[in-house]
């Protein structure tokens, strides 16, 4: 269970129109880590986030394609070769658990993020043009003691740009892996739709 603290959840209903291939859902896509939308109207919700459940389903497709865009639902590169429903679960789950656990109230509540896609770059996309790093789930909150859904489900985006060439190289040499551009993105996102402002991005050169 996550540690509780009693302070008020601010939720951020956020509008920003951005230029991209894919649609914007509830949650607006941004072209970077560490550009969030301005909010227009806050809804305070006492929830507190006791569980976050993460949903990597085995009917996602995954591939290791070293092609541009392989025709699947999950790329991921950064683990070794294995189970990568497994490993994108982890890594989700370790981005947003510790994120909600600041975000608490007298409503017990429990988080679920059904995850429809999960492409970070392949090999030969992330040292050529970059791309982008595709992150999308449905979000569903349901009281935990009576299970009646509270919000959702929603679809979320959190589409970015990634780095590429020569950027990419630099970033991996100080440590700024994609696992860590999604992470912060992720945490951003928890904080930016149920917190509060995001902090700043784990490095400044991050777009």
């Amino acid at each position: 269970m996550m540690k509780q603290r009693f302070i008020p959840a601010l939720i951020l209903a956020a509008a920003l129109t951005v230029s991209g291939c894919a649609g914007i859902n509830d949650v607006s896509r941004d072209v970077g880590i560490d550009v969030l939308p301005v909010a227009n109207s806050i809804e305070i919700h006492d929830w507190d986030v006791v569980g976050v459940e993460v949903n990597v389903p085995r009917t996602l497709t995954s591939s290791e394609a070293n092609t541009i865009k392989p025709r699947a639902d999950i790329v991921w590169r950064e683990d070794p070769i294995g189970d990568r429903h497994a490993q994108v679960d982890a890594l989700i789950t370790a981005a947003v658990e510790p994120a909600f656990d600041a975000m608490s109230g007298s409503i017990p509540v429990i988080v679920s993020l059904d995850v429809t896609r999960f492409h970070a770059q392949t090999q030969r996309v992330r040292y050529t043009f970059g791309g982008a790093h595709e992150v999308e789930f449905v979000m569903t909150v349901r009281h935990a003691e009576t299970g009646e859904i509270l919000s959702g489900p929603s679809d979320i985006d959190l589409t970015f740009d990634a780095l590429g060439g020569d950027d990419a190289v630099a970033a991996d040499a100080r440590g700024e892996t994609q696992g860590v551009r999604i992470t912060q993105r992720l945490v951003n996102w928890v904080n930016a739709e149920f917190i509060g402002p995001a902090p700043a991005p784990l490095f400044a050169d991050a777009s």
